[in-house]
């Protein structure tokens, strides 16, 4: 057996190939695991987490929507390791199959890699390692099979994974987008008693404190007193929404527009109470491991808290500039605001801003158990939507099933 191996491929090639085999396929069996678990989402948020919660949420980790590609890895890595040691290892078949094999390791190596590089944004530590693996397969294969396949038949093997690949890439553009967002039903301890992170006596809690309407999520457990609170809308609205955001998201920057279309199309039907949690760590030391700081995360929110504290008919329009002016210096920021509620609204020390933002960032804490994502949208009750909403329809019909607007 061996003899007709050596004839095959050398003996120390071999063995370098099928230790790649093994490493490369475990870890794309693994990684289709977490994937095919749930563990790993396609959310799309701020505030998510590490690079590979991000690239493997995207559309690029699946073919269709459906199969992650890593199961096609893990088929190509066996198929390989099983050429490597049947009786059948040295025929023509094995090692023209080797030399396509090894060139589709390549090309689908420089395929997502760039993909990470150019159109993500993002780098996953595990995918980046799966490809390395790949990639010294495919070189180990090559130089193993050289001077033992025809030039043609190495420049067709070549030709033909390149094209494998770009049709992956076709068809991943061209399948469907997977779900952006989820509607959870918030899960309260005790049978059916708010949490005590979430939950606390109303004289102790900022969000109910004040007079007048107050309005009521997860069975009572949660009030929020709406004119006392920075809102957008009518405080005597039919419904009130709340929302949990971050103004340096751009996630949430699209749902803010989103919302502002739905509270044009019923006015006097909707408001929203907005509550900024800033994606930083100097003020909201919740943001799960590996989440990137937001620059100005909590500077912003606090200027807009100020803003409303000082002067609540201001807020909504330096709301929206705050969104609709991305990337604005903050040394401008605090020049608009100034210019809204004057100087000394803005540089002065507030205890009622800094309470807010640590009551904002204690409830954070517990909507982060089910998923980090912003931004967090509670509709009703304990209906939450977390992450973006796909487009506005989605977000319409999600308020005609909870809301009854139509």
């Amino acid at each position: 057996m061996s003899e007709t191996h050596d004839k095959g491929l050398g003996r120390g090639v071999r063995w370098t190939a099928s230790v790649l085999c093994v490493f490369a396929a475990g870890l794309s069996l693994w990684l289709s695991i977490e994937k095919l678990s749930g563990r790993i989402d396609s959310l799309a948020g701020c505030g998510a987490g590490s690079g590979c919660s991000n690239v493997l949420g995207s559309k690029w980790s699946m073919v269709w929507a459906v199969v992650p590609v890593s199961l096609f890895s893990l088929g190509l890595y066996l198929a390989i390791w099983a050429s490597l040691w049947g009786p059948w290892s040295a025929s023509h078949l094995a090692r023209k199959f080797r030399c396509c094999a090894a060139w589709l390791c390549l090309w689908a190596a420089c395929w997502f890699t760039a993909l990470q590089l150019f159109v993500l944004d993002q780098f996953c530590p595990y995918c980046m390692t799966s490809h390395a693996l790949g990639s010294l397969l495919g070189l180990c294969l090559l130089v193993g099979e050289r001077g033992k396949q025809r030039r043609m038949v190495a420049w067709f093997c070549a030709g033909l994974a390149m094209l494998a690949v770009l049709s992956l890439a076709l068809i991943q553009h061209l399948g469907p987008e997977p779900e952006t967002h989820r509607v959870d039903v918030l899960q309260l301890h005790g049978g059916g008693k708010p949490s005590a992170d979430l939950s606390e006596h109303k004289a102790k809690d900022i969000h109910a404190r004040g007079e007048g309407r107050l309005v009521q999520f997860l069975n009572g457990g949660k009030s929020y007193r709406v004119k006392a609170l920075p809102h957008l809308g009518s405080a005597d609205a039919t419904h009130v929404l709340v929302k949990y955001f971050d103004y340096t998201c751009a996630a949430c920057r699209e749902m803010h527009e989103l919302l502002e279309q739905e509270m044009a199309r019923h006015p006097g039907e909707l408001a929203v109470i907005v509550l900024p949690v800033p994606l930083n760590r100097s003020c909201n030391q919740y943001l799960p491991e590996g989440a990137k700081n937001h620059q100005h995360a909590c500077e912003l929110a606090r200027l807009a808290l100020k803003v409303w504290r000082a002067d609540p008919s201001k807020f909504a329009d330096f709301h929206r500039q705050l969104f609709e002016s991305e990337g604005m210096p903050l040394e401008v920021v605090e020049s608009l605001a100034i210019g809204m509620v004057g100087e000394q609204a803005i540089v002065s020390d507030s205890e009622w801003v800094d309470e807010l933002l640590k009551r904002n960032v204690a409830d954070y804490r517990v909507f982060v158990q089910s998923t980090p994502v912003m931004p967090k949208l509670l509709i009703v009750d304990k209906v939450v939507v977390q992450g973006l909403v796909a487009d506005k329809a989605t977000l319409d019909a999600l308020l005609e099933k909870y809301l009854g607007l139509k």
